[in-house]
């Protein structure tokens, strides 16, 4: 049976995801069904004084540039997030691929001035305190939340069908919310951004897990298209371009 692949990550995001995956797969199969819905919260923060920004996703700088934020010099976490704040007008001082890769070259960078971190209320890292810490002025602020929703009536019919199921998952939150309450009958492969992902989906003990070989979205595409090629030959169907 020809594989789904069931994309939970919220939108935009999902959707930029299913077209880089159509790129590579030939009549590629894609259910988007997001976990988690982004939504604005309150205003911006006075910018008076600020004199530079951290963001550590893309919805920090797109909920920071639909209030018209002011440009100014920024370190992002991750490519994507690097690219929507170039195309917001801002000028990236430095990117990694992960908040703990990014934290000690801030640090070592030494900026001067004050920084804001501009997050979501579900926070991992929390820079304006690590960078208070190392003698560096910042702080930061929630602009956007992250709301759980559920699974879409597709979604789940997929997990409780027959066809494999190839599930991308970006972010441990997102992995707790996805196995929590369901019991897949179908066969689940699990794509993994990192390992803390790959914990937060362990309780799916039936599933296959591959964790991607760098946590950003080319690798997490390269993983999902070989992954899709592996179960596609098991299962005796279609294969990648």
């Amino acid at each position: 049976m020809t594989p789904v692949i069931l994309l939970t990550r919220p939108a935009p995001d999902a959707e930029v995801f299913a077209a880089m995956l159509r790129d590579r797969l030939d009549g590629v199969a894609v259910l988007i069904s997001p976990l988690l819905r982004i939504e604005p919260v309150g205003d911006l923060p006075g910018m008076a004084g600020i004199d530079g920004l951290i963001f550590t996703s893309r919805n920090g700088v797109r909920a920071y540039a639909a209030q018209g934020g002011p440009s100014r010099p920024c370190y992002c976490v991750g490519e994507g997030t690097a690219e929507v704040a170039r195309a917001a007008g801002m000028q990236v001082l430095d990117q990694a691929e992960d908040a703990a890769t990014l934290l000690p070259r801030i640090v070592a960078a030494r900026p001067a001035g004050r920084w804001l971190h501009l997050h979501g209320r579900h926070l991992r890292m929390d820079f304006g305190a690590e960078l208070r810490a190392a003698g560096i002025a910042a702080g930061g602020r929630a602009i956007y939340d992250q709301r759980a929703q559920p699974l879409t009536d597709a979604a789940r019919d997929a997990l409780s069908g027959n066809a494999p199921v190839i599930a991308p998952v970006f972010s441990p939150r997102t992995g707790k919310l996805l196995v929590q309450g369901e019991n897949p009958r179908a066969p689940v492969y699990i794509v993994a951004m990192s390992p803390a992902v790959a914990e937060a989906v362990a309780p799916w003990s039936g599933a296959k897990c591959t964790i991607a070989g760098q946590p950003d979205l080319r690798s997490m595409v390269d993983t999902v298209v070989v992954c899709h090629d592996r179960v596609s030959r098991v299962e005796g169907t279609g294969a990648a371009k």
